[in-house]
């Protein structure tokens, strides 16, 4: 067997393999995902699913496994919602908010999210020379923290995906 169809083969098995493996975890009861703060249909208009998975967030200068689904909003911004399993979540979104102790504006509104407290918290990227707002939503619930997120200047994007949380 030639090496470029020897490599052909391997590549196939490789892909078909991997495919199998992530349709019999997406099935497994056993699996870390938690899904059951992340909508995955009766999304609002504009949004797409795209997919879940796990990723380390920097909270308080501790890295934290979060469970992380990814939305597209109108086929332009990534839209995230981080959750991440915890007994004391109110103890993380006060270790979250440290990262703003020393912004010379004040970063946090205090909202409401399906009936729950939850902050909005405004932070500034420059991109190109200038300078733009953008937003996350947090809360805590019994046990996990959430995390809403986007590179956008559009909070009412990121409210209806939370709203949508049901949480």
């Amino acid at each position: 067997m030639s090496n470029k169809l020897w490599i052909s083969a391997v590549l196939i098995i490789t892909v078909l393999i991997s495919g199998c493996i992530f349709d019999k975890e997406k099935g497994n009861p056993n699996s870390t995902l938690n899904s059951g703060f992340i909508p995955q249909t009766g999304l609002p208009v504009g949004f797409t699913y795209m997919g879940i998975h796990e990723t380390p967030v920097d909270i308080g200068g501790t890295p934290i496994n979060a469970t992380e689904g990814v939305y597209r909003y109108n086929n332009v911004e990534d839209v995230y919602i981080q959750v991440i399993k915890n007994d004391n979540p109110e103890n993380l979104i006060a270790m979250y908010k440290q990262r703003y102790s020393k912004v010379r504006y004040d970063p946090f509104k205090e909202i409401s999210i399906n009936g729950h407290k939850a902050t909005q918290v405004m932070d500034y990227t420059t991109i190109n020379g200038k300078e733009t707002q953008n937003y996350s939503l947090i809360w805590a619930t019994e046990k996990a923290m959430i995390v809403v997120s986007s590179p956008t200047s559009d909070a009412q994007t990121l409210m209806a995906i939370a709203t949508a949380s049901g949480y």
